[in-house]
């Protein structure tokens, strides 16, 4: 059985990403266990990691703080 406690966002009984009273569950269209949510970020640096030095650099700058050291741990498929 999958319940809230099991959503990667979940904190003290409310949602730690989006802006609801309750959390709604499995039936949040957010909703990821938190290995789900570690695979989709793995993901992410993978396709970061694919780009040119410049895009890659801008993307980290941007939403990373520029810790490109991030990026160092995924390899590149």
């Amino acid at each position: 059985m999958i319940d809230e406690k099991m959503c990667f966002a979940y904190r003290n009984g409310k949602c730690g990403v989006l802006k609801v009273k309750k959390c709604e569950g499995k039936s949040c269209c957010f909703f990821k266990t938190k290995v789900e949510a570690e695979e989709d970020q793995k993901k992410v640096f993978r396709r970061i990691n694919s780009l040119d030095p410049a895009t890659r650099k801008n993307i980290m700058d941007l939403y990373y703080g520029g810790k490109m050291n991030l990026l160092d741990e995924v390899e590149v498929d």
